[in-house]
Parts: structure tokens; sequence; C-alpha cells
């Protein structure tokens, strides 16, 4: 997995605090929480997101629940829809406003897990001192961004350590955990969304995004991730034209792009338990031709 130098991020963070939000960091702030109707609205309109979430927080808290975090799931707002944590945490959660409801954006909150994650698009650690508002440097957050079906960014996945816990000597191996999870969760979002479609991988992980490209009958591209667009630089305005993959891949030479097609012709071909007529069929391409293409790669490798 790919993580940025923290401090660069940290960095764009205090300064946005500074110059764009203008906010003091030694005046206490506590953040805004919902109310209770507010909560169930919120909640109604991201249920498909909390329900393909819940099995891997479930997971993660498994992982975490004897080391003093809490894991929460963030909407694109930073509001936190839902939270895994141990009975004992319940009260001190709530002082810390670490509760469904609650806002956690940069805007207001300052440098934190939720809100600089989502300011930045990209994982973020950030520890005691590293919180802009004094008050908040007792916490620790890991956060990870969730992207949506159709690319977007979606909320923040997150590890949030208690005051008292010991978070540095294994905080990057909870991140790997935490862009895994992510890695699952926008893959189940994706397949749940192109149910029907042929669905191929283009590559490694970008962040918490996998490179995956929905393709229809004819191996025309009808959907892509978060990664895949970034990768192949794609936007709506192209894939509403739904080109044929391998029409576009043959077309770059470009080394990356070359990784792309190995990628998607093994993916092919694992989707259809190596039968190299159905592979080629569902990219759109004859069977000839992928046979070309297979012993090509069989050189080069």
């Amino acid at each position: 997995m790919v993580l940025l130098p923290n401090d660069i991020l940290l960095s764009e963070s205090w300064s946005r605090c500074s110059t764009v939000y203008g906010l003091n960091p030694s005046v206490e702030w506590e953040t805004t929480v919902l109310s209770a109707p507010e909560i169930r609205y919120l909640c109604d309109r991201h249920r498909p997101l909390i329900q393909a979430a819940a099995p891997e927080m479930d997971r993660l808290h498994t992982l975490v629940r004897g080391l003093g975090f809490v894991v929460l799931l963030a909407d694109a707002n930073g509001y936190i829809l839902a939270r895994r944590i141990q009975p004992e945490a319940y009260d001190r959660c709530r002082r810390w406003r670490l509760q469904i409801g609650a806002l956690w954006d940069e805007a207001t909150a300052g440098t934190n897990g939720i809100g600089t994650c989502l300011s930045e698009g990209k994982p973020i650690i950030i520890t005691q001192e590293q919180h802009w508002r004094f008050c908040f440097r007792p916490l620790t957050g890991l956060g990870v961004p969730l992207f949506g079906a159709q690319g977007q960014l979606s909320g923040v996945l997150d590890l949030s350590a208690l005051p008292g816990t010991t978070s540095e000597p294994f905080a990057l191996l909870l991140m790997d955990a935490l862009q895994t999870a992510a890695c699952r969760l926008e893959n189940q979002l994706f397949r749940n969304y192109f149910p029907k479609e042929t669905i191929i991988t283009l590559g490694p992980p970008l962040y918490s995004s996998m490179p995956l490209a929905a393709l229809d009958a004819d191996g025309r591209v009808i959907g892509a991730t978060y990664a895949a667009r970034q990768q192949m630089n794609w936007h709506d305005h192209q894939i509403s034209k739904q080109p044929v993959l391998m029409t576009l891949l043959d077309a770059q030479e470009k080394p990356c792009f070359r990784k792309a097609e190995e990628h998607v012709i093994r993916s092919a071909l694992a989707a259809n338990n190596r039968n190299v007529s159905a592979a080629a069929r569902s990219l759109g391409i004859s069977r000839s031709t992928l046979h070309r293409k297979i012993k090509i790669l069989g050189r080069e490798g």
C-alpha cells in the first residue's frame, strides 16, 4: 500500500487551518452533534455504505479492540455514521464526541484523522501533537478515504486512539490494515453497483482504492473506480461513451498502459477459469487476438 509522507499532508492541513479557516488552536471547541431525527435521516441516506462497511468494521474492531482504538465510519462531510467500540469506552467516546452524528470536518475541528483525510483524499496519520486544536491533542487518528462505485469520495474509515493509548509502534501496521479494509469495501460497493458486468483489475491499488473496471458483454467500459480513473486518466465524459477497454490499451505505448493490459488479461482469464474463448468475449476481442497477447506476455515474462 502507498502512504504519502505524513509531514507534507500535515503542513498543508495546518496551513489551511491558519489561513483558510482562520481557526485559533488555543480556543476550546466542541464538535457539533446531530439530533436523533437528524441522525436517522443521515443514516438512512447512507444505508448502503453503512451496511457494506459493517463486516470490515467488525474485522478491524477484532484487530484493535485490545489496543485502545475505536473504529469509525464517516461520510464525505465528516459526520460519523457508525462505530465499533468496547463497552467500557462509551463514556470516554461520548466525552470526546467520537459518536454517531458528530461532525469532524477539518474546517471546524481543525487537523484530525477524519477531516484532514477528506480534505486531502489520501490516507493520513494524525498523532496527538499534530492536531491543530490543542484540546484534541490527547487523541490520535488514522484515516483512509473511501471511494464509491463511480469513483467519488464517499467517506472515511478511521481508527482513533483514546487518551493514554500507545499507537506509534504499530501505526503503520494499522494503516495497512485500514487501507486493505477500504479496498475490500470499495470492491464490494463496485460489484454491488455492477452485479452482472465483468470486473477487471488494471493493476495494484492506489492508496485505498483498487483500479477496477466494469465491462459489458462487448468489453466496453461502463464503470471505473477512483484508482482506475486516476491510472487511465478517465473522466465521466469518457466513460459515458463506453469505450472498448482493449482498444484503449492498444492505442497507448506507455509502460503503465502495457502493465495495465497485462493485469487486464490475467484478470479476465482468472474470472473465466482460464477459458481463453470466454475471456476474449468478456474483453470484446477475438480468441486469436487474445492468444497472441498471451504469447507476448509469456515471452516478456
